[in-house]
């Protein structure tokens, strides 16, 4: 039974946590290499390679560097810089509602069945200022000009499984000393079971929704490129 509590309470916060970060679906084949700035009077991407500005007209630069494209290119240009306006800051609000959604379901769930006093619900409560910071590392805006970072975009579900990992550790070295975890073995089994069955449907769905946008993005770009190339 002691083997069984404890293990039911790393089954819990790890569940909390994959789904939190990426719900457990397949895994998006497209990962981007360039960081996007968006500001109210220009988009830049840039990489190890290029640095593209796009205004909100269209016109652009490559590596400080005017380009005359063709018109078709300029229209091109100005629906790209204005469909990230529109899709960055609002994946950005969604992922924090996503964050809080999960953590609300669980922290009232821990809160019925365990109490307010629960080690549990103060793990929660670390684990999703913690992925809070990591999320904010990948996307955030500042004022009105919207950062996101590639490499930490890439890197959520790793780093977040290590964060993770470290909240395990913590669980289980309190509980060597405070026992209180094995005495909520049927609650957290019951938690893992009824909340997350709900909550991975929800969390798949959003996964799967930014992988459809990160893969438009990427197209975009690359496309974009191919024309200012020539």
């Amino acid at each position: 039974m002691i083997k069984k509590g404890l293990l039911f309470t790393v089954l819990l916060l790890n569940l909390i946590i994959v789904g939190s970060v990426s719900a457990k679906s397949k895994e998006c084949l497209v990962k981007p290499s360039y960081d996007i700035v968006i500001d109210n009077n220009f988009v830049q991407i840039t990489n190890s390679l290029n640095s593209l500005i796009i205004q909100p007209n269209g016109t652009m630069m490559l590596n400080n560097n005017k380009i005359d494209t063709k018109p078709a290119i300029l229209i091109e240009a100005k629906q790209f810089q204005t469909y990230l306006r529109q899709q960055l800051p609002t994946f950005e609000m969604q992922a924090h509602s996503e964050l809080i959604g999960v953590r609300t379901v669980f922290e009232k769930a821990i809160r019925d069945r365990l109490g307010n006093d629960s080690e549990l619900l103060n793990n929660l409560n670390s684990l999703y200022v913690q992925l809070v910071g990591l999320l904010s590392k990948a996307i955030t805006t500042k004022g009105n000009v919207t950062y996101f970072y590639y490499q930490p975009f890439n890197n959520l579900k790793k780093d977040g499984e290590a964060i993770g990992k470290k909240v395990f550790y913590k669980i289980i070295g309190d509980s060597i000393f405070s026992f209180n975890v094995f005495k909520n073995y049927s609650a957290i089994k019951k938690i893992a079971k009824q909340e997350w069955k709900e909550q991975k449907t929800i969390l798949k769905e959003f996964d799967d929704d930014v992988c459809v946008l990160i893969t438009n993005i990427d197209d975009k770009y690359n496309h974009l490129m191919i024309g200012v190339s020539f």
